[in-house]
């Protein structure tokens, strides 16, 4: 039989519900049901409730109770239906240990939290250099990144003024990390804390990175910075295996001009007859713009070299 039915039956005349109804409704023996705690028994009901069977907020009238979404909708329901007794006789708490009536201390105390404290706080002293880098090599990776971050902050060198040598180590150590995020961030440490020639060695050492996206970036600084000291390196990458990798070695190699062609021609010398070409083609494209640029003046190109007009 519907649990339903048996619910209208020995529902008594004025409406009500018997404790044997309810019980047996929600599977639970009349006894069991006298010590289910209030919340407990919101629960169970909560499915019917959600039906539609406000009825049942009889059972939890003067009970008090822990406000959810369901039980501040059948409030409100039974409001719009002009049930306002039975809406009225439901004590529903805005937490398990606020009783209604304190949304003002609610309001008040949270005021109290956003009001700042006027009290001065002493800052604190920085911890001393030799801790920082103990912090940045043994901490994890988030950390290592705040601490290099603190380090340009608080220990950038004025300008002409020489690094402390214990930084560049750090650098050179965190520009071999296994995170490449690390990696990266030591890497730009190093452009704010060292002169262009450290900073230029330092890049260099990501020329041989595992991943094809830090080595082009590390060869396109290097280009535009024209560091000579990094040639052959760039020379070599001409043959690596990513695309990208190559086709950023060959603009920074060209944008040197002149000066790759000696590392260009000892690297096509010792070339596989097959790999020749990846030299030979840049060193052709370095020569087609010296002659570009030198038109004007009547210059002339010697082996990839350039000359004036008049021997």
């Amino acid at each position: 039989m519907d649990p339903t039915g048996d619910l209208l039956l020995e529902s008594p005349a004025d409406g009500g519900l018997t404790t044997g109804a309810v019980a047996r409704l929600l599977g639970v023996a009349p006894t069991a049901l006298r010590r289910v705690p209030a919340d407990a028994l919101a629960h169970l009901l909560a499915p019917r409730i959600e039906a539609g069977e406000l009825g049942l907020l009889d059972l939890l009238v003067g009970l008090r109770l822990l406000r959810t979404p369901l039980l501040t909708r059948a409030e409100r329901l039974l409001r719009t239906e002009g049930r306002a007794d039975l809406a009225d006789g439901l004590v529903l708490l805005d937490g398990p240990l606020r009783a209604p009536g304190t949304a003002p201390e609610d309001a008040a105390a949270l005021a109290s939290l956003r009001t700042p404290s006027w009290a001065p706080v002493a800052p604190a002293d920085p911890p001393p250099l030799p801790e920082l880098l103990d912090l940045a090599r043994t901490g994890p990776p988030g950390r290592t990144r705040e601490v290099l971050t603190r380090l340009v902050e608080e220990y950038a060198p004025a300008p002409g003024a020489r690094p402390e040598t214990e930084l560049c180590a750090l650098v050179e150590e965190l520009l071999r990390h296994p995170r490449a995020g690390v990696r990266l961030h030591a890497h730009r440490a190093s452009r704010a804390l060292f002169d262009r020639d450290t900073h230029a060695r330092l890049t260099a050492l990501l020329l041989a990175d595992p991943l094809p996206d830090v080595v082009r970036m590390a060869v396109r600084t290097l280009g535009r910075a024209a560091w000579a000291p990094a040639l052959p390196d760039l020379v070599r990458l001409l043959d690596h295996a990513k695309p990208m990798v190559r086709s950023a070695a060959r603009d920074a190699v060209v944008g040197f001009g002149g000066a790759a062609v000696p590392a260009l021609r000892r690297a096509e010398a010792h070339a596989r007859p097959d790999r020749r070409s990846l030299y030979t083609e840049v060193l052709a494209q370095i020569t087609d713009e010296q002659v570009t640029d030198k038109q004007a003046t009547g210059g002339q190109v010697t082996d990839g070299r350039i000359t004036d007009g008049e021997a």
